[in-house]
């Protein structure tokens, strides 16, 4: 697999330009910023977003929020089309996220206690 992605994170470089992420964290951010965002927070694309909070606590909605990831994933990152999605249940009953594309692994812990929402990738 071929990763020429790149976006842009909410920093500057050294020359107080936007910075650029790119490759395998690039990946991330946008899987990331799909995943946590809302459906309904892009009015030109209302069904956009997984919605993950609303999932936070729902534990006889797994299957469903796997569906829905991979639906989202398909339908607005088609580029990544091979993915596989895995969600685990914590010890205190959190849900993550692994996120299998190619031979890449990202996983959303949501009960990070660090920062409450990351997606990083286990291959670096």
């Amino acid at each position: 697999m071929s990763i020429k992605d790149k976006e842009y994170s909410f920093s500057v470089d050294r020359y107080n330009k936007p910075a650029e992420v790119s490759g395998l964290p690039a990946i991330g951010m946008r899987l990331l910023e799909l995943i946590t965002m809302e459906p309904g927070d892009d009015p030109l694309h209302p069904d956009m977003g997984v919605g993950i909070k609303s999932y936070r606590y729902s534990l006889k909605e797994i299957d469903q929020l796997q569906k829905r990831v991979e639906d989202q994933i398909k339908t607005y990152l088609p580029m990544y089309q091979s993915v596989k999605v895995e969600t685990t249940i914590t010890p205190d009953k959190m849900i993550n996220l692994k996120i299998n594309l190619g031979n890449n692994s990202f996983i959303y812990d949501s009960g990070s206690s660090i920062k409450p929402i990351t997606l990083t990738d286990v291959n670096y």
